[in-house]
């Protein structure tokens, strides 16, 4: 691609922000950023790892800023408490990979961090689980113990699982 394409094109982001490259920033022989502006003429910087995709007369990018703008501090020494109120500790430790937060160690348990609800305070959610092995045709589609998630209910829907794996998490 060449670095001209670049001007004029349309830009926007997964969150819906609109605008036009400006600019094309580079810094050590690589390119960095497309400089961009909206409607009113405000500028905006689009870093070039955030591009989705460029084709036609369209860059679609990720939405780093509002994604950042939502991120909230991650706190060691804070309270946890479960949802009726019952003090767990303080929270010691997260545990991550690839930039995901895995576990959170509160008092001397190590809860899931799908279930934690994060701010001043932590609350640790009661998580369902799946009690026994769901099955279709012989074959196992859940396993027993995975966490009764929105991403594996939608997985036991396309199964045409959907009831039998709520019914297996009572």
């Amino acid at each position: 691609m060449k670095i001209s394409e670049f001007y004029g094109k349309k830009v926007e982001s997964t969150a819906g922000k609109k605008g036009y490259v400006i600019s094309v920033n580079a810094n050590a022989g690589k390119l960095e950023c497309l400089i961009c502006a909206d409607e009113d003429e405000n500028e905006f910087a689009v870093d070039i790892k955030n591009i989705v995709s460029a084709e036609n007369n369209l860059i679609i990018y990720e939405d780093r800023e509002s994604a950042i703008k939502a991120s909230r501090p991650l706190r060691l020494g804070c309270a946890g408490f479960d949802e009726k109120g019952v003090y767990l500790g303080n929270l010691e430790e997260y545990t991550f990979s690839k930039n995901k937060l895995l576990k959170a160690k509160i008092g001397k348990k190590t809860y899931s961090a799908d279930g934690i609800l994060l701010g001043d305070i932590i609350i640790v959610k009661k998580i369902k689980r799946v009690n026994a092995d769901v099955v279709k045709d012989g074959k196992v589609i859940i396993k027993k113990g995975t966490p009764l998630t929105a991403e594996v209910l939608a997985a036991a829907e396309t199964q045409g699982e959907y009831i039998q794996t709520n019914l297996k998490s009572i």
